[in-house]
């Protein structure tokens, strides 16, 4: 286990801390969208932020909670989902409505490299690019939706494992990779060698894709709800913790035969964690409040945000790197740049 030391660290380092705002109301999602940061509330509002801005952005666009939030980089917008069982499509000028469903809860969405998106509502999956869309029922809620980096396979998290979905011949069979339990995310590897789902207990369960031999990965003090891959793709972190806990992906078995080991640790728990894009270190974020950044070879910390007592729950860089985003539990959203 490597434990965290607060230290100066030559890069990087952060060159100023442009804002924080209150949002008014719980944060449910935070994402890039290029170099605006768009945060989600609990009200139904989403939120815009730019580099040269120095006040949000808001608008009123769900009846409800936003429960689900993604970026779809290619059409310049964000996709939500809401409590209020619409489907919309977002920019900072305005949004689109693709799909209601009244009286469902919509929590899972998706957004594929091709510009495909994903649903989930219930039991069933809607699966759509332009005005094709196909509907699929799973065994079970579909709870947790990820696409491979290809957009070639659609991963839909239900009770009793995972199921794969071919992305363009979405009537075909999905492929079922069964372990027993609740299971309520999902994440491919940025190679696509690796399925590791989030379970409903204090654990991950992984899979080989290949040929989907089984991976456990248990052991955790409480649920782990936070997973980042590192930007080569070898390491998997995840929350859970006094500290953010890293498996190692580097070789074909994926973590069977190795130990996972521990990053950040302070004493309270990781609540939220992203890899940076480009540099092999980690931002986490914790149940007082705290952000730090913890260089991974060496466990080195330094600090980013002090501890407020509001949990953080989201944690995202921006595509290059420069820009840090973070969302509270609570509703505060603090942005930070970063030097080069």
């Amino acid at each position: 286990m490597m434990a965290g030391v607060d230290i100066d660290m030559p890069e990087p380092a952060i060159r100023a801390r442009v804002a924080d705002w209150q949002l008014g109301a719980p944060g449910t999602g935070l994402v890039w969208l290029g170099d605006m940061l768009v945060a989600a509330g609990g009200d139904g509002k989403l939120h815009f932020t730019g580099p040269d801005d120095r006040a949000l952005t808001s608008m009123d666009l769900h009846l409800g909670a936003i429960l689900a939030l993604a970026a779809d980089p290619g059409g310049g917008r964000v996709i939500t989902g809401g409590d209020d069982g619409r489907v919309m499509a977002t920019t900072h000028e305005g949004s689109e409505q693709l799909l209601h469903q009244p009286g469902r809860w919509i929590d899972a969405v998706a957004v594929g490299r091709k510009g495909q998106i994903a649903v989930g509502i219930g039991k069933q999956v809607q699966l759509w690019q332009g005005d094709d869309r196909h509907g699929k029922d799973m065994p079970s809620t579909a709870a947790g939706l990820a696409f491979d980096a290809k957009g070639a396979s659609l991963a839909v998290a239900h009770y009793g494992g995972v199921s794969l979905i071919d992305a363009a011949h979405p009537k075909r069979e999905a492929r079922l990779l069964a372990w027993k339990g609740s299971h309520i995310g999902v994440s491919f590897s940025p190679n696509g060698k690796f399925v590791v789902s989030i379970m409903s207990e204090n654990a991950l369960h992984g899979w080989r894709v290949k040929d989907a031999v089984n991976m456990a990965m248990s052991g955790y003090p409480t649920k782990p709800r936070s997973l980042s891959w590192s930007a080569d793709g070898r390491l998997l972190a995840s929350s859970g913790a006094d500290g953010a806990i890293v498996w190692s992906f580097a070789g074909r078995e994926g973590p069977m035969g190795t130990s996972a080991i521990s990053l950040g640790e302070r004493g309270l728990p990781v609540t939220a964690l992203v890899w940076h894009p480009t540099a092999p270190m980690l931002a986490l974020g914790y149940r007082d409040g705290a952000v730090r950044l913890c260089r991974s070879e060496d466990g080195a910390m330094l600090p980013m945000h002090e501890a407020d007592g509001d949990p953080v729950a989201f944690l995202a860089f921006a595509a290059h790197g420069k820009q840090l985003g973070a969302l509270s539990t609570g509703g505060k959203l603090c942005w930070f740049d970063l030097a080069a």
